[in-house]
């Protein structure tokens, strides 16, 4: 009986690293906020240079439990994930600049265009510095395993495999600087941690998992930015307004 209880071997972190390289997902900015028609003034955005995210999508084991009976035998692994540049679509970097362009220039009194390197600007000009301190997302995978004997079946033995994706969370810092003549006019940080509440289960094929876990922390990292970026364009425009009742 106990020779017939078999299970298939374990996958290591690694293993399912290397299969999760080919897999992608896609950055989304959502404009929400109302529309704003009076922008007359400028601010250049310097290009964003650094993404603050591991080049690549790790896969750590964080344990797990095999429970072995006479009749029926269970092997659950435990792993996080965390999301790496080459698991998207455009480079982080390169979607901050046009989440906060789009945002800019639909909801605040000024008109926000990123500087190009041959961009001549007048010393009055407003430039716009941000950079990305911290950028982590990560995720929860559990993989199930088991078999027992079922005397109602073909060859009395049985088994099941699937996975279960659960909550990503995104850590996100950013900080903002407003330059004029070389002089910071006003700079703020900014860090939001946010997680999906978020659950699926019973999940057999390994790529549709993988896949999921992806798309998962992508979305998770998508709203984590949204938040920043509209409380950076509304902080910016206050203090656009400000400027033109002095």
């Amino acid at each position: 009986m106990l020779t017939i209880i078999t299970f298939s071997a374990c996958k290591s972190g690694k293993t399912i690293q290397r299969q999760m390289m080919n897999i992608h997902s896609e950055l989304f900015y959502g404009l929400t906020t109302p529309v704003y028609l009076d922008a007359n003034d400028t601010i250049y955005l310097n290009p964003v240079d650094y993404s603050a995210m591991l080049p690549y999508s790790t896969v750590r084991k964080k344990g797990g439990k095999f429970l072995p009976f006479l009749i029926y035998n269970l092997s659950q692994t435990n792993f996080e994930v965390t999301l790496g540049e080459a698991s998207l679509v455009q480079p982080y970097r390169d979607f901050l600049m046009d989440a906060l362009s789009a945002q800019c220039n639909r909801s605040s009194c000024f008109n926000l265009k990123v500087k190009n390197d041959d961009t001549v600007l007048p010393d009055s000009a407003l430039i716009l510095d941000v950079k990305i301190i911290n950028n982590v997302t990560t995720a929860k995978m559990k993989n199930s395993d088991g078999a027992f004997l079922n005397p109602l079946t073909d060859g009395y033995f049985q088994g099941f495999y699937n996975w279960e994706i659960n909550q990503p969370v995104s850590w996100l810092e950013i900080s903002a600087r407003l330059m004029q003549q070389e002089k910071c006019i006003w700079e703020k940080s900014y860090t939001v941690t946010q997680d999906l509440s978020y659950h699926r289960g019973g999940i057999k094929d390994d790529t549709e998992a993988y896949q999921t876990c992806i798309d998962n922390m992508t979305e998770c990292l998508s709203l984590t930015t949204k938040e920043i970026v509209e409380s950076i364009s509304q902080n910016l425009h206050l203090i656009m307004l400000q400027k033109k009742t002095h």
